[in-house]
């Protein structure tokens, strides 16, 4: 879930488009409990679009003891790609917004039975406090370098890994009802996917992801380290529409 934290960043799930006009589209599983939705186009050689979308949650019922999370985002972006030799290489800039919101619940002696959540300038010293319930909107900026390349052992096998630096900077963050300061923090995604194909443009996908919080511009116990985040999922790609 990404530690005690709001922000929750997507897979890297894009699949490779390699002409102009093809079309691609990927469904993820992001475990243990998220869905993600990709799509990609180039619409001239050389140039592609794409968007992207998902909802991340921890437990099913609000009032669980151990505590309840949900965050559902979306982000788009534009950016240009070239061929090298049998690799795939491109690079992009994009920008979303996301919804996140984090319940955890009191026993009856006031103690915290459920989710520790950090927040700027909570707690004697900055230390974390108990939150019952913690609701925030936050936008994400970034940039990004992906190279796709194919199994020289087994074509029908790709792989693929991208270095992307997030920028996510908190529009309004509310504890139980009560503004807070808005903290923002910058992150080092790393990712690799492996994309293996299955039958005719239909692929699987493998993702692991990782993020590293660089150049804090806030207290950084409001931006934990992410911990290892992996999926998998289908692709639908490469498509020309007639």
């Amino acid at each position: 879930m990404g530690g005690c934290t709001l922000y929750q960043p997507l897979l890297t799930t894009l699949p490779a488009v390699r002409e102009a006009g093809e079309v691609a589209a990927a469904g993820n599983w992001q475990f243990p409990q998220g869905v993600q939705g990709s799509v990609i186009v180039s619409p001239v050689s050389h140039a592609l679009l794409f968007a992207s979308g998902g909802l991340n949650g921890y437990n099913t019922e609000r009032d669980s003891s151990k505590g309840y999370a949900r965050t559902r985002q979306f982000e788009t972006g534009i950016g240009g790609y070239i061929a090298l030799k049998q690799a795939w290489l491109s690079a992009s800039v994009g920008a979303g917004r996301a919804r996140g919101y984090r319940y955890g619940r009191f026993d009856s002696d006031g103690l915290n039975v459920g989710v520790l959540v950090p927040v700027p300038g909570g707690g004697s010293g900055g230390r974390p406090i108990p939150v019952p319930e913690l609701l925030g909107y936050y936008t994400t900026r970034f940039a990004q370098a992906t190279i796709w390349w194919p199994d020289a052992r087994k074509p029908s096998l790709e792989w693929g890994a991208t270095l992307r630096v997030n920028q996510v900077r908190f529009a309004d963050l509310t504890l139980n009802g009560v503004a807070q300061p808005l903290p923002a923090q910058y992150y080092l995604q790393t990712s690799v996917v492996a994309q293996q194909h299955l039958w005719r443009r239909l692929s699987w996908q493998a993702t692991a992801s990782y993020d590293f919080a660089v150049m804090g511009v806030t207290d950084k116990q409001a931006f934990p380290s992410a911990p290892l985040r992996v999926g998998v999922g289908l692709a639908f790609c490469p498509v020309k529409p007639n």
